[in-house]
């Protein structure tokens, strides 16, 4: 798990380097979001006689940062952390009693925005997950997908307010493979605060090192 966790790091961190150095001076965002919905646990070929396992929701947090590139395209990446609740069921005809049980998940999602009609975007990527405590059911540590949509709203300060909705699939690639492993569809919305800001080089840039300002 430590090596899966370790090379989330590092590919993160690549990535950000790379796309804040193609400009000496570009645009940025930071924010914080929390939020929640629910989850679903399942096998595309489920198997015969085997349990089920019944998702209960989960909740979200984390820090994302955005590096912007013109008006209507960026990048975003961050940390996530997201703990999901479950319970699993005894296969039909076989006593037993549901046994609930939670693990908790770290993510690093990487994802293409577009912003459009002023205050909407739209944004799709993948996501590197590590789950961070044993579960009764498959490991989730792995490669997924996300996709959203929301609305953000910025203040004449750079501080900006965002609301989105999205459903993120984990477990399309299992880093701890399975026979039959499961995967886990988490749907929610998050609310999201945060602040624009510009980090500045030696170019374009006016005599008075102040910077101009390219979005409005």
């Amino acid at each position: 798990m430590f090596r899966n966790e370790t090379f989330i790091v590092c590919f993160t961190l690549l990535l950000v380097s790379g796309i804040c150095s193609g400009q000496k001076t570009w645009w940025g965002e930071i924010a914080c979001s929390a939020g929640g919905g629910g989850n679903d646990i399942f096998r595309f070929q489920e198997l015969v006689g085997a349990g089920s396992v019944t998702g209960q929701g989960y909740w979200t947090a984390g820090l994302e940062t955005r590096r912007l590139f013109g008006d209507h395209f960026s990048v975003e990446t961050g940390f996530l952390y997201s703990h999901q609740y479950y319970f699993t069921s005894p296969a039909p005809g076989i006593e037993g009693d549901d046994i609930h049980g939670s693990f908790g998940l770290v993510t690093a999602p990487v994802t293409a925005r577009i912003d459009f009609l002023k205050w909407f975007f739209a944004d799709a990527g993948v996501v590197f997950a590590v789950q961070t405590s044993f579960s009764d059911i498959d490991n989730m540590t792995g490669l997924g997908a996300m996709l959203g949509a929301g609305i953000q709203y910025r203040f004449k300060s750079d501080i900006f307010i965002r609301l989105r909705a999205y459903a993120t699939q984990y477990g399309l690639l299992h880093f701890m493979p399975e026979d039959y492993p499961r995967t886990m569809l988490n749907s929610g919305v998050t609310l999201g605060v945060g602040y624009r800001f510009i980090r500045l080089g030696s170019c374009n840039c006016p005599d008075d090192k102040n910077p101009v300002r390219k979005f409005r």
